[in-house]
């Protein structure tokens, strides 16, 4: 939807701070409602310069149905999103947050809209956990407002009771996401975690290295909060979950941010679409032609063309991203495309936006370096490739370097650095690794159907 656009990064849009508790009706006089959510990969974030998320998407269903819109405000954890909630900075909690008896007592839960168990996470090749009394003696890392660490301590008094040794529960920043931590599992720097059930297994889409284990209980309920006592906003929660669960909607969000495949890994077995005659596609003709008006190297287009639809024109994202250069439906009507399906349409209107990000990147005197930074836009939205520049050049950094800005893209994973960027967290590993991909394919590309003869064919 072209309301997803994000220009101005993830931070709320100008509805001023409500200086107390809103009713429903004050509320829905205000013209938006107040969603309190996390920046993560499922809740609320940003992915190629729109707005998405699971919350986000419920939470924007939710005001449509109430006739006003979304702001998302985005807090820390837990611990922040109840005060902001009591104070009226927000109006209702949406972050996949757990139910559990203390919580109860400090907010008004609606009806559940799915459930979760908490599971022990390892790397491959760490001492498996096949029980959870298996986890005695061993070092685990979890936040301590997490309802992880709840579950472990309630563990430990039932391994001091069989006089066994307790876990070792060390404490990560509580502005730590559930999927930092798994990637530090993943790379070796801390050996167990726990994490929901839900999240594990988009997670190991990402670190296929990572071992989903035991359950540690019996599992909670998933639910949206409000203040206690504001039984009129629960209803409409209540009814909008209600509304979805009867039609399709609702399953097709959740797959969406929680089944469907979303690795960004390319395999690295498959072989180069190219032969003798410097056949890299079907779409070579249509590659040159629009790649010429540009003035870009086809074998480049045609090596981020490959990167984002292996030249497959019905190729569907998770994310809803169509044809060869998956476009994102928003970008497609922006750019007058009707059918992201039609493989003309589809090259042309993704070198026209990548024409666009070129354009943005005019600082940037060298034009193989200038497409870099376009390629980590095109990935993963301007917003956040304007963040690692700018952290670049704090650092004094060479910020029209590709190579100089890319360990700062990286760094927009860790939350405490990108809570003070606009456009906040993003996973900077698919930017970096996207880019890298495509020089790799361009070079075998280049090499397959060199300039010289690849002039000779046309005269």
């Amino acid at each position: 939807m072209a309301g997803d656009a994000a220009p101005e990064g993830v931070a709320s849009r100008a509805s001023g701070l409500p200086d107390h508790p809103r009713s429903l009706r004050e509320i829905v006089r205000s013209g938006y409602i107040r969603v309190l959510t996390r920046n993560n990969d499922t809740s609320f974030f940003i992915y190629r310069g729109h707005r998405m998320g699971f919350d986000y998407e419920l939470g924007k269903r939710l005001a449509q149905r109430l006739g006003i819109r979304v702001d998302m405000i985005v807090t820390q954890g837990w611990a922040d999103m109840v005060p902001a909630l009591l104070r009226g900075e927000g109006d209702v909690i949406a972050a996949e947050v757990s139910v559990t008896p203390e919580r109860r007592t400090q907010v008004l839960f609606a009806a559940p809209w799915g459930h979760t168990r908490e599971v022990v996470i390892w790397r491959k090749g760490s001492q498996v956990i096949r029980a959870p009394e298996d986890l005695s003696g061993k070092t685990v890392h979890v936040r301590r407002g997490s309802t992880y660490y709840e579950t472990l301590t309630a563990l430990n008094g039932a391994l001091r009771a069989a006089g066994r040794p307790e876990v070792s529960i060390q404490l990560v920043p509580e502005d730590e996401e559930t999927d930092s931590v798994l990637q530090a599992v993943s790379g070796g720097e801390i050996a167990y975690t726990v994490a929901d059930e839900l999240l594990a297994g988009i997670h190991t889409g990402y670190w296929d290295n990572l071992v989903v284990g035991p359950a540690l209980g019996p599992g909670r309920d998933l639910a949206w909060a409000v203040r206690p006592g504001d039984v009129a906003l629960r209803k409409a929660v209540d009814g909008l979950f209600r509304e979805l669960r009867r039609k399709p909607d609702f399953n097709v969000l959740k797959n969406k941010y929680f089944e469907a495949e979303r690795s960004f890994r390319r395999e690295r077995t498959d072989q180069l679409y190219a032969s003798e005659t410097g056949t890299l596609s079907p779409w070579d003709p249509l590659l040159r032609k629009h790649a010429g008006e540009h003035g870009f190297d086809w074998r480049l287009v045609a090596a981020q063309v490959y990167q984002e639809s292996r030249f497959d024109p019905a190729r569907r994202s998770w994310a809803g991203a169509q044809g060869l250069f998956q476009i994102m439906p928003a970008t497609a009507r922006d750019l007058g495309i009707r059918d992201p399906r039609d493989p003309e349409q589809s090259i042309r209107g993704g070198l026209a936006y990548m024409q666009q990000l070129c354009d943005h990147y005019r600082d940037v005197p060298d034009p193989a370096e200038r497409y870099r930074f376009a390629l980590a836009a095109y990935n993963t939205g301007l917003g956040h490739v304007d963040d690692a520049r700018m952290l670049a050049r704090r650092e004094r950094k060479d910020a029209t370097r590709w190579r100089q800005v890319a360990p700062y893209l990286l760094l927009l994973s860790d939350r405490r650095i990108a809570s003070g960027t606009r456009f906040g967290y993003c996973r900077g590993s698919e930017p970096v690794e996207y880019v890298r991909h495509i020089d790799e394919r361009y070079a075998g590309y280049a090499q397959l159907v060199p300039l010289n003869r690849e002039q000779a064919s046309r005269d």
